[in-house]
């Protein structure tokens, strides 16, 4: 029989079955694989996958144009404004330029970037795309953000396969069918399948292995744990804690002493424990249609460019911020019982007066709805009162927000029962129906058209103003960051 003789370990792939001391070798068949270490697992231990799209909003656009892959591109608005990177490609971010960036300075750093407002509508697109790739690996798919997802194999072994080659494949078929780069972390809970994800970026797949989290977070910086930013990580550091394992030292008590409530979930963090479930958010029903899981809440934000100081300006988009979030709201057949206003203006002080009297970022009004509602016209009538309740300053109005809170099911419109003479003269019309059931049968009118034609061709009039200062197009109004428009 062949012998040879090496020096050092030999890898198993080689064949070779090492005899004696004196590291003399054998040629000898190499063993059939056994089962996957996946198959050898408690029944319970949880596979959790946590899919990231490689710079998503560049790469919606590198998809729908693929002359541009490989190419610096930058989403977020032309250098001239003064918009922020929303958005960059690894191509650009090798020439230094990273999201939030001044859109100036990212084109002094790459002259040349290819600038791009974006397109919301072709992001939500691929996003639905996604999440029904994901959908038929498993139905527990929770669409943690605009462009990351998570998804739970626990207990699919052995139907799917180890979780490495599932997750292998399904990086393949994303690319295949939607031209997007992702990166998937795999590991036993959320925080350990988004910190693996971390170390495959771009275009990776990694894996923390089942019961070797506190080594494998032993010795990464403290900086990387989430729920660490900058304030609690010079914090930390003071104490002369460095990385995650040293923070893993340290006992609950003490971290609930100085942190409160977020130090017991640094505890946790820092040993690698996350019972947080994968929450299922979205379906597919028999006709083959997407629906997500109703939101919990409803927000949305528009920043003027430049600064508006009409008040006409102000309250039109106001008004066209209600509308939108109404009609969300009405899709997934909800009603509000809280309704938010925020406002924002200029600071036009100084860096050092900021400094000695810092103030809110912004202004901001709550009220409670009695009864809830999902009615355009009321929430807009409530909306206004919270906008005049703030206080005025001689100062320019940056952005300007709502949020509709404490949704729940609604349970249908109901009529009433008589209406106000004072409201609905006789004169006006035979109908007798109150103002609420008319703007019910309003919003329903308008819903089945937007759907039908674009929520951009017909607009009501509280939002008429802003045609002297927004470009309209078939989803509506494009604001200052397209790619965000909701």
């Amino acid at each position: 029989m062949p012998s040879s003789v090496k020096e050092g370990l030999i890898p198993r792939a080689e064949g070779w079955h090492i005899c004696s001391v004196s590291v003399r070798v054998m040629p000898v068949p190499t063993p059939a694989p056994g089962p996957h270490r996946d198959l050898r697992l408690a029944t319970h231990t949880r596979r959790i996958l946590h899919l990231d799209v490689d710079a998503f909003l560049a790469s919606v656009e590198q998809a729908r144009q693929p002359k541009l892959r490989g190419k610096p591109v930058i989403v977020g608005g032309a250098p001239t404004s003064r918009n922020l990177v929303m958005s960059c490609s690894y191509e650009a971010r090798a020439e230094g330029v990273h999201a939030g960036m001044r859109s100036k300075e990212a084109a002094r750093l790459c002259p040349r970037a290819i600038f791009l407002p974006g397109d919301s509508q072709a992001a939500n697109a691929k996003r639905s795309h996604i999440a029904r790739i994901l959908l038929q690996i498993s139905p527990r798919v929770q669409i943690a953000s605009i462009d990351d997802f998570f998804i739970d194999l626990t207990g699919s072994g052995r139907l799917l396969g180890p979780a490495f080659e599932v997750a292998v494949e399904l990086k393949q078929s994303i690319l295949t069918q939607t031209a997007m780069p992702v990166t998937i972390g795999i590991g036993t809970s959320k925080l350990m399948a988004r910190m693996a994800g971390k170390l495959g970026k771009p275009g990776g797949v990694a894996e923390v292995l089942p019961h070797h989290e506190c080594a494998f977070l032993a010795h990464l910086p403290i900086k990387h744990l989430p729920g660490v930013g900058h304030v609690i990580r010079r914090r930390l550091e003071s104490f002369h804690i460095q990385t995650i394992g040293q923070l893993a030292l340290v006992s609950r008590e003490v971290l609930f002493t100085t942190f409160g409530v977020l130090g017991l979930t640094l505890h946790d963090r820092a040993r690698g424990l996350d019972p947080d479930p994968v929450e299922s958010e979205c379906s597919i029903d028999a006709d083959g249609n997407l629906h997500s899981r109703a939101p919990r809440s409803i927000r949305r934000d528009s920043t003027f460019e430049p600064e508006e100081g009409r008040r006409e300006q102000i309250e039109a988009m106001l008004a066209w911020l209600i509308d939108r979030a109404a009609g969300r709201l009405r899709s997934h057949g909800l009603c509000a019982g809280s309704l938010e206003v925020r406002l924002v203006y200029v600071d036009t002080r100084t860096p050092a007066q900021q400094r000695q009297n810092p103030e809110s970022k912004g202004l901001s009004a709550r009220k409670r709805l009695r009864p809830t509602t999902q009615d355009t016209a009321t929430l807009l009538d409530q909306a206004r009162i919270l906008l005049h309740s703030l206080p005025q300053r001689r100062a320019l109005v940056k952005r300007i927000g709502i949020s509709l809170l404490l949704l729940k099911k609604s349970a249908g419109h109901q009529g009433e029962l008589f209406s106000n003479s004072e409201e609905h003269p006789e004169s006006e019309t035979n109908s007798r129906a109150s103002r609420g059931d008319r703007q019910a049968v309003l919003d329903r009118t308008l819903d089945e058209l937007r759907e039908r034609h674009g929520f951009g061709r017909v607009l009501r009039g509280d939002s008429l103003p802003l045609l002297t200062s927004h470009p309209l197009n078939q989803n509506g109004f494009v604001l200052r960051t397209p790619s965000l428009n909701q």
